[in-house]
């Protein structure tokens, strides 16, 4: 029964091994390569393809008005330290406006005669 087995791999392996080596051979770095043919039987999916969710009120809404979802970085190019720092927090591009030692003042917000 075992040599059976042997001889059968042996068979089956030689068969894969020349129909390999029938196939057009290409060059490549990595050495000779072949492309493979197109497999001729299709795998079936285990279930259907799902279907397509209807577009919720806010969806629909957004749509209407243009509105698009897109989040802001964490981290912005500070040309002054020449290095990425924090948008909000310790340290970040918003407490440059604070530290300043001197900030202008809008016309007409600011106290007249001083």
């Amino acid at each position: 029964m075992n040599t059976h087995l042997i001889a059968l791999a042996l068979t089956s392996t030689q068969s894969l091994i020349s129909a390999l080596f029938n196939l057009p051979a290409h060059s490549s770095e990595n050495g000779p390569t072949v492309k493979l043919p197109n497999p001729t039987t299709p795998l079936p999916r285990e279930k259907p393809l799902p279907k397509a969710k209807p577009p919720t009120k806010w969806e629909r809404f957004a749509k209407e008005k243009g509105i698009s979802h897109s989040k802001k970085d964490r981290e912005v190019w500070d040309d002054d330290k020449q290095a990425w720092v924090r948008r909000w927090g310790k340290d970040g591009k918003n407490k440059d406006k604070e530290d300043a030692w001197i900030s202008e003042v809008k016309a007409g917000t600011g106290k007249s005669g001083v």
